[in-house]
């Protein structure tokens, strides 16, 4: 025997709700917009991350070359006192500490003639690969005695020229040095009080 089961009708019509509809109608947008905040966090992430590798780079640079700057600083002092203690014990021999050749100006020359350019002791400057470096110049003074004319001043005037390396530059002299290099100047006059033998 077979039974059939009708249902029956629902007496009251099916409406879909506006809510239900908007609902069907944004099914995929959700997931758009949540790809586009996501995108725009990412870059924001990279942007912070390139930022943050580049400050590093900078600071490092400004830290070698202030590095260099104390180098060539060590060197400058050495020489103004090697230049002072020379004058002071045997003021003869001042000409074997000063340059003859070497340009000074002229970088190549400071790596080539070597017999003219002062090295620092290594224990000043133990954390250097490569150990700073000076020369000495005797600068010519003069005082004027008439219109074009000068004559021979008792002073004496020094130029010292250092050059100091950053801790990345390597110990090979041979060479143009490769990285942080700091140049520094000074002068030191020497005052001779004339003396009357009255």
């Amino acid at each position: 025997m077979k039974k059939s089961i009708q249902l029956a009708p629902d007496p009251t019509p099916r409406t879909i709700s506006p809510r239900l509809r908007v609902a069907r109608s944004q099914h995929g947008v959700v997931l758009i917009i949540a790809l586009i905040i996501l995108a725009v966090i990412s870059l924001l992430a990279v942007t912070s991350i390139r930022n943050a590798s580049s400050t590093i780079s900078v600071s490092g640079n400004v830290r070698t070359t202030e590095l260099a700057t104390q180098a060539a600083e060590i060197a400058l002092q050495h020489c103004e006192n090697l230049i002072l203690q020379v004058l002071t014990d045997s003021p003869l021999n001042i000409d074997n500490y000063l340059i003859n050749s070497l340009d000074w100006q002229d970088v190549d020359t400071w790596d080539s003639n070597r017999d003219e350019v002062h090295l620092i002791p290594l224990d000043l400057v133990a954390t250097y690969k490569r150990v700073p470096e000076c020369v000495v110049e005797r600068m010519v003074v003069g005082k004027a005695v008439s219109a074009g004319v000068y004559a021979e001043s008792p002073n004496a005037l020094f130029r010292i020229i250092a050059r100091g390396f950053g801790p990345e530059v390597t110990s090979d002299v041979s060479g143009r040095p490769a990285g942080s290099v700091v140049w520094l100047q000074s002068q030191i006059k020497i005052r001779y009080d004339e003396v009357d033998d009255d």
